[in-house]
């Protein structure tokens, strides 16, 4: 009875030290992912979530569609590392995608817009659509893996916002997310979101 419970005892560590493996051997694990506040009357959220299944990847699921066009759509992105009770950022910038698009000068004077825009264009290029804004937004089966570090981001603990609007400050769609890093983000080796 004693050598069963032993063997049991070992069989069970070996399994659980294997999980535990897992889990810290992926590059990027999201803690919470969740859609703010409810966007203008114009723009229907129809599924927002993270999918957490126990033995796969991380999977986002985001499907908006924009009802009537939109000519004018800001994008402010903020990432803070989390430091014991305080969130310190790290890259931060408010832009508006229009023209972001059509003028060139714009992108020379905002490099962290470029940085996002690179990123989005590397990772979901769907939703990078020409102005007016409008129609269906379907980022749906989203795995998270090393692709989805941002750039210059460390190994640690991190808390992100992202948050469209229009010219009247209005919420067109809003999102937050905790997550931590095991590795360096991929871009950081290539350097390749520089460049348009």
């Amino acid at each position: 009875m004693l050598r069963c419970l032993v063997v049991c005892f070992i069989t069970i560590s070996m399994f659980a030290s294997k999980d535990a493996y897992q889990k810290s051997s992926k590059p990027v694990f999201f803690k919470r992912f969740e859609c703010v506040g409810q966007p203008i009357p114009t723009v229907r959220l129809v599924k927002c979530n993270l999918d957490s299944p126990r033995h796969g990847p991380q999977v986002i699921n985001i499907v908006a569609n924009v009802e009537q066009p939109l000519q004018k759509l800001y994008v402010s992105t903020n990432i803070y590392v989390k430091n014991r009770q305080s969130l310190i950022i790290v890259y931060g910038t408010t832009f508006e995608y229009c023209e972001f698009l059509m003028r060139n000068e714009s992108r020379s004077n905002n490099p962290v817009a470029v940085l996002i825009y690179n990123y989005a264009k590397h990772n979901f290029p769907q939703v990078l659509k020409p102005c007016p804004i409008v129609g269906c937004f379907n980022v749906s089966g989203l795995v998270v893996d090393k692709n989805l570090i941002p750039p210059f981001i460390t190994p640690g603990g991190y808390f992100a916002s992202q948050r469209f609007h229009n010219k009247r400050n209005e919420t067109v769609f809003h999102y937050e997310t905790e997550f931590s890093v095991a590795t360096p983000s991929i871009f950081n080796k290539t350097m390749s979101l520089f460049t348009l």
